[in-house]
């Protein structure tokens, strides 16, 4: 007869696995069903938890005849680090579990701190090794006492509700997506490390013991060794209450993303594009809930409630032509007019510097890479004579705003006052590409073609500019 660990384990691992392959995840992430293979990894460290959680992962892939993998993280920081790998390898040959590590380098020194540089750099080799492997879902031994820890944690630093609602059964963390999306699963929350241990006493497993756990100058250790005890004497068996509110306040987060969601299809212009106006039509409260969910969205982690204040007065109190440009952990936010975008940093990008040259041969597209895009070539009605382009070398120039550009019925002005009433913003003119015959600006990037250019009968070619995603930049 299966004890009450395995029941839990099961019927737990079975509901992610509902939610990862059926509706709820598919709208969350955008993923189609035929989209996912089905296999599982387990983050084996060879603790007590993970040891058990590798055990009840072996017996179910078994069962349902999936494959499982076991990937271990060397963080160097503890000198039985080597000997905890060779274990973990042991175990997983004895089961017949395909096993793989990675050795990363914490940063003692973090601004973060080590635990949070030790997570982001363990995440980010689980991720390549579920890449590696095309693993769908990635179960972590995450159990009811590190939820309960997690709360307390996220409790003492004032944070809003998300951080209150706990840990998911499901998530998908920036460091797992990267190029795909892989699922993060924790099959054991609604199980305690008492009765974990217990499993894994009647079971007769052998794990590693981890020293640093009983660090109290770690935070987490901190919670677990000074303050929950105490939280237990006054309040017994708070830890099961405390789950549950956690699981009220995520269904109320959800409802809140939801909403969050709804308002950004209002609100959203185009790709990471707000319009204001739009934005400024919703409540205060359903403002700052958008803004919210737009930076998360966008892969920014919001780093404190004192910077989403500063951050959201400027978004959305600055004077209209004030340019906002706020950094923030690999990203910048920023505000033209009524405009709000979010990108990666300019670092990633460097801005085109030299002219190139091409000779147009019926191509229907040039990749033009210091542009980061793609100068496309339109068979049309009307636009520039396809014999006399085929006869002349184009030449393309980095952005300039004095260069001159008269558009169909429109006069002759310069780039910068055309761009301006066009309302593209000063850092995107950077990237978009200016084509040349000679001295005459002939195409401008989002602007159009010179009248002078354009024939209105016979084999005619038009230009387009077909700029890449800009959250796409590595």
């Amino acid at each position: 007869m299966n004890s009450a660990v395995e029941i839990g384990f099961e019927r737990a691992l079975e509901a992610i696995l509902m939610r990862v392959f059926h509706e709820e995840c598919h709208e969350i992430f955008s993923v189609k069903e035929q989209d996912i293979p089905l296999s599982l990894a387990i983050a084996y460290s060879g603790g007590l938890d993970s040891t058990v959680l590798l055990h009840l992962a072996r017996r179910f892939s078994v069962k349902k005849d999936i494959s499982l993998f076991a990937f271990h993280i060397h963080h160097g920081l503890n000198r039985q680090a080597d000997k905890w790998c060779d274990h973990c390898r042991e175990v997983c040959a004895t089961l017949g579990v395909r096993f793989e590590s990675r050795q990363v380098q914490v940063d003692r020194h973090s601004k973060n701190g080590v635990e949070a540089d030790a997570r982001s750099k363990r995440y980010a080799a689980l991720g390549e090794m579920c890449r590696k492997h095309q693993v769908t879902l990635l179960l972590t031994a995450h159990h009811q006492d590190d939820q309960v820890e997690t709360v307390l944690f996220h409790l003492m630093r004032g944070t809003g509700m998300a951080g209150l609602s706990g840990m998911d059964s499901v998530a998908c963390i920036p460091e797992l997506k990267k190029d795909s999306v892989i699922f993060l699963g924790r099959p054991l929350l609604s199980l305690s490390r008492k009765s974990l241990s217990q499993w894994a006493k009647e079971n007769g497993l052998s794990y590693v013991e981890d020293d640093s756990n009983s660090d109290t100058k770690y935070t987490r250790n901190a919670i677990r060794h000074h303050l929950v005890p105490v939280m237990s004497d006054i309040f017994p068996g708070f830890q099961n209450r405390l789950a549950r509110m956690s699981e009220h306040v995520g269904t109320s987060q959800k409802l809140l993303n939801e909403l969050g969601e709804e308002d950004l299809r209002t609100c959203r212009i185009s790709g990471n594009r707000l319009d204001l106006a739009q934005v400024r039509s919703l409540s205060a409260s359903r403002m700052e809930n958008l803004l919210r969910c737009w930076l998360i969205g966008n892969g920014i982690q919001i780093p404190s409630t004192a910077w989403f204040v500063q951050a959201k007065k400027q978004m959305l109190e600055a004077r209209r032509d004030a340019l906002i440009n706020l950094q923030t952990d690999g990203y910048v936010i920023r505000r033209y007019r009524t405009i709000l975008s979010v990108e990666r940093k300019e670092s990633e990008r460097t801005n085109p510097s030299a002219s190139v040259f091409l000779r147009w041969t019926g191509e229907q597209s040039v990749l033009l890479k210091s542009w980061y895009g793609r100068l496309e070539f339109e068979k049309s009605e009307t636009g520039v004579d396809e014999d006399w382009l085929r006869k002349n070398i184009l030449r393309i120039d980095p952005y300039r705003g004095n260069a001159e550009l008269k558009l169909v019925n429109r006069p002759t002005k310069k780039l910068k006052n055309l761009y301006q009433e066009a309302g593209i913003p000063s850092w995107e003119r950077l990237f978009l590409p200016l084509v040349f015959v000679g001295s005459d600006l002939i195409y401008a990037g989002k602007l159009g073609q010179s009248a002078k250019y354009i024939r209105k009968q016979g084999k005619c070619i038009r230009f387009n500019w077909k700029a890449f995603p800009v959250m796409s930049f590595k």
